[in-house]
């Protein structure tokens, strides 16, 4: 009650707002409701429960509360926010000065479409996934089933597994990747765009068995085909552990009256398995939780079968009763803790490393294509412009993830700005490079679409002609000149860097918009030429990476401009390297940032902003 009267709701105010019907609310906020049972949950997080309308609990993390909770907990408010967004519901204004003033309701988010859902191309040949999956134990003869049943390839461009769910009809409408580099458990892991959820992984329906397994992963799955032979068919692996794929299953099948969970052994795992059991005891199924004797999952199990190498699974402490009197031995042995600290120390940053490798080949392999395919390195110049504080190596990455893929930040950052994750959406996320917290070297870290988020709207640069900010963008640009500026109305284009004068002409009859876009490359042509100390200078060499920047400058303050000549760029870059490929993209990204932040901070001078991120550049 102290923290609503400090900041200025009646008693009133706050018992409309704790007492919204949940039912009502959700919906509003874009989540779908369904009804099991005595409770509700939604499509969206089904370890939501709602048994009271203006109540609600999450059993998977213990949560639980009413819809000011709600609010704060998963759309990223804060006490007053929720408040004042629940009283606006109910159509009644704080700021008002008439409290019962009626205001609209907030309108539902529009429907996301969805993308098309396409396989990606097949590797000639499945040599990389057969001796990864041969390293992580499935046996080759499992491995050669589910490729024979189109169940998993290798994909041409990057080698990753490819999980393919398909439905009743046999038609594919789900795929998970998987990366190749890593033995560790920690590779790459990224469903294909489009994908059906609630599809999932699974083998064919028998109609003579009546109960299904369902696992966490697929390659939990092939472990457990290996370990069990026998098992062909009616087993679901969920890609993770959300419930929608176990249901399409049941319902594709009805026959099916019992079901036995084979999920991981760690605390999410038995937790969801819990919460499931209790779900379809509820509507009729016989239910059966198993978990893997030996390690975390079931391929950990089956490693330790063949090699005797057992994986430690971490589980959670229980409490102790305090009034036991303990029995231990006087002195630990802190030889042993050392060297357990050590090894753990070791495998973890084996892991992160091999996460690293994964990451850096799916980078390199990116911007093989951005530098090959003209249509890509279109789509890579709009996407630096709209995110002008990431690297061309981030870029890359983040474009070869989530290809659709607009304007990217981390988790926090969109809180920052008003907006949250969409909950089904944290694990949809693309990793790029950051600098880690100690300032020491770079790790990995998730970012996220603006499609994948909720909330306020997001405000951008605008330049337009015949403004003060317009001017004063112009002016700011102009101080890069590395080399004196004259004007000339009798100029054919809006700019020109003559490299025998160094000087740069500027036409002043040409809109501000024209300007700003041929001044932008003309004076990227001055400082590639560097007042004539680069020998390896040319105009026409230097033409496609001038033009660049200046259309990622563009793009960058809402400036309409066409994407520059791609014609032979293909040929042009023959013979580089990777490292030449990067260092192309490198050049124009960093030219761009260093003149865009200028501009921007001319226009917009910062206001006590927080401190810089870590993580924005690599």
């Amino acid at each position: 009650m102290s923290e609503a009267l400090t900041y200025g709701f009646t008693e009133t105010e706050l018992d409309i707002a704790k007492h919204t019907d949940l039912l009502g609310l959700l919906p509003s906020l874009g989540y779908t409701l369904k009804r099991i049972g005595s409770y509700y949950t939604t499509a969206e997080m089904d370890s939501i429960r709602i048994r009271d309308p203006t109540r609600w609990k999450r059993y998977s993390t213990r949560q639980g509360g009413d819809a000011i909770t709600f609010l704060q907990e998963f759309c990223g408010m804060r006490f007053p926010e929720a408040v004042d967004y629940l009283l606006a519901y109910h159509g009644r204004s704080r700021d008002s000065p008439d409290r019962n003033q009626p205001v609209p309701r907030p309108k539902p988010p529009p429907p996301k479409e969805k993308p098309p859902f396409v396989l990606p191309p097949a590797n000639p040949d499945q040599r990389r996934v057969f001796a990864y999956l041969r390293g992580r134990c499935v046996s080759a003869q499992v491995i050669r089933a589910f490729m024979d049943a189109g169940l998993l390839y290798e994909d041409a461009q990057y080698h990753n597994c490819v999980f393919v769910g398909r439905d009743g009809s046999g038609q594919p409408r789900f795929a998970s990747k998987r990366g190749t580099c890593g033995r560790g458990g920690s590779s790459f892991k990224r469903d294909v765009l489009g994908s059906d959820k609630k599809i999932g992984f699974r083998l064919p329906c028998d109609p003579e068995i009546e109960e299904v397994s369902v696992f966490e992963a697929p390659i939990d799955l092939m472990s457990f085909c290996t370990l069990c032979p026998e098992v062909r068919s009616n087993a679901v692996a969920l890609c993770g552990l959300y419930g929608g794929p176990l249901d399409t299953y049941l319902r594709d099948y009805p026959h099916l009256k019992s079901i036995k969970f084979l999920l991981d052994n760690d605390e999410p795992g038995i937790t969801a398995a819990k919460e499931m059991r209790e779900k379809y005891r509820e509507a009729g199924y016989e239910v059966e939780i198993r978990v893997p004797k030996y390690g975390k999952d079931w391929n950990a199990q089956l490693k330790y079968k063949l090699t005797g190498v057992l994986e430690e699974v971490k589980k959670p402490q229980k409490k102790e009763n305090p009034t036991k009197k303990e029995e231990i031995n006087p002195m630990a042995n802190l030889g042993k803790i050392i060297s357990d600290k050590s090894a753990a120390d070791a495998k973890w940053r084996e892991e992160r490393q091999a996460d690293k490798e994964t990451a850096s080949a799916l980078r390199d392999a990116s911007v093989t294509q951005i530098i090959e395919d003209p249509e890509k390195f279109a789509r890579y110049l709009t996407m630096q412009g709209d995110n002008p504080s990431y690297s061309a190596g981030n870029v890359a990455l983040a474009m070869a993830q989530l290809p659709e893929a607009t304007v990217l930040h981390t988790r926090s950052h969109w809180k920052d700005l008003g907006r949250f994750v969409q909950e089904p959406e944290l694990n949809n996320g693309a990793s790029i490079f950051t600098r880690s917290s100690t300032g020491r070297g770079y790790s990995l870290t998730s970012v996220y679409d603006i499609a994948q988020t909720q909330g306020r709207e997001l405000r951008t640069p605008q330049l337009r002609d015949d403004t003060e900010a317009m001017d004063a963008a112009l002016t700011a640009l102009l101080n890069f000149s590395p080399v004196q500026v004259v004007a000339d109305e009798n100029l054919s284009a809006g700019a020109y860097y003559d490299p025998r004068e160094m000087s740069l002409a500027i036409n002043p009859s040409y809109s501000d918009s024209q300007a700003f876009a041929a001044i932008a490359a003309e004076i990227a042509q001055a400082r590639f030429h560097d007042r004539g100390r680069n020998p390896a200078y040319s105009r026409e060499g230097c033409e496609l990476s001038a033009q660049s920047v200046s259309y990622i400058l563009c793009r960058r303050f809402g400036i309409q401009r066409e994407l520059p000549d791609l014609t032979g760029m293909a040929n042009r870059c023959q013979g580089w390297t990777p490292e030449d490929r990067l260092a192309f993209l490198k050049e124009i990204q960093g030219m761009s940032r260093q003149i865009g932040g200028s501009i921007e901070k001319t226009i917009a001078p910062p206001q006590r902003v927080a401190p810089a991120r870590r993580g924005e550049e690599r």
